[in-house]
């Protein structure tokens, strides 16, 4: 998914929006000083994503005046959404409110600290949690998004793959939780998501635990014994699914990918990029 908003002249603003899907017809939710307005299809042709093979037609951009949205106005509070996927793309900046600031947070935990993401909610801009839910090409736009000074992202993917798209102002923070606390929530969740699937778990996620999930699935973490004697017998590549979870984030390129001893040196020299957070 791609999107943009051009420019926003108070009662004018032009923006498109690209849907993953390349036949699909993007559709914008508009909600207007808590009124919303929509949803309204992108009904104007833009020539660069219809010849790059972004989108099959190239309607993809909208328009919106006083016509479509009442009143619009520059003291209007604005949002704009993806109808599709629910993700606001576009708020309009309220100096006195929002942090003129690109903040990124790595999220190291399995099961995410959302509730410091949604804390940091109204003081940004563009906010996103949860990316590792999106396709790459989306993270991308949500890290490269222009005229837009105020951002927070915050996921829980592998740094190689994103840390381009930084640049010098954009503020990185994470937090580290205890390892064998860590290893034991993973342990948890993937053996029981078969009986309880968690919304936090990706689909992404599930792709790659699906050996765990079915390895562990009959087993009782509240049982020491025979989680240990489990453990003890799993295959090698089904604990190499839990080695080094935090190295992993910070120097693998792919999720498969085996993070040797050695690079525990050069994912400290990452983190220590980053400003450490304990959250409550």
């Amino acid at each position: 998914m791609y999107f943009n908003i051009l420019s926003d002249i108070g009662v004018e603003i032009h923006g498109y929006l690209i849907p993953d899907g390349y036949s699909s017809k993007p559709h914008i939710m508009v909600r207007a000083d808590g009124v919303d307005i929509g949803p309204l299809e992108c009904d104007i042709y833009l020539e660069g994503p219809h010849r790059l093979k972004h989108h099959e037609t190239g309607m993809v951009g909208f328009t919106l005046t006083p016509s479509v949205v009442p009143g619009l106005s520059q003291d209007m509070n604005i949002e704009i959404t993806d109808s599709e996927t629910g993700l606001t793309f576009y708020r309009r900046l309220r100096p006195n409110t929002h942090v003129e600031r690109r903040v990124f947070r790595l999220e190291t935990q399995f099961a995410p600290h959302t509730e410091l993401d949604r804390s940091l909610k109204p003081y940004f801009q563009f906010y996103a949690n949860g990316v590792e839910h999106y396709g790459s090409e989306t993270v991308r736009q949500m890290l490269e998004i222009v005229n837009q000074p105020s951002t927070y992202v915050s996921g829980r993917i592998l740094l190689k793959t994103v840390q381009q798209y930084f640049d010098d102002n954009t503020v990185k923070i994470t937090s580290l939780r205890d390892p064998f606390y860590e290893l034991a929530i993973r342990l948890s969740a993937i053996a029981n998501f078969k009986r309880r699937p968690f919304s936090f778990i990706s689909k992404r996620d599930e792709i790659i635990y699906e050996p765990a999930m079915a390895y562990f699935a009959d087993t009782s973490c509240t049982d020491e014994k025979m989680l240990a004697e489990k453990i003890k017998l799993a295959p090698k590549d089904i604990l190499e699914l839990f080695e080094s979870p935090f190295a992993k984030q910070l120097v693998a390129t792919s999720p498969n990918e085996v993070v040797p001893r050695e690079s525990l040196a050069n994912a400290l020299d990452i983190l220590s990029q980053f400003t450490l957070v304990e959250p409550d």
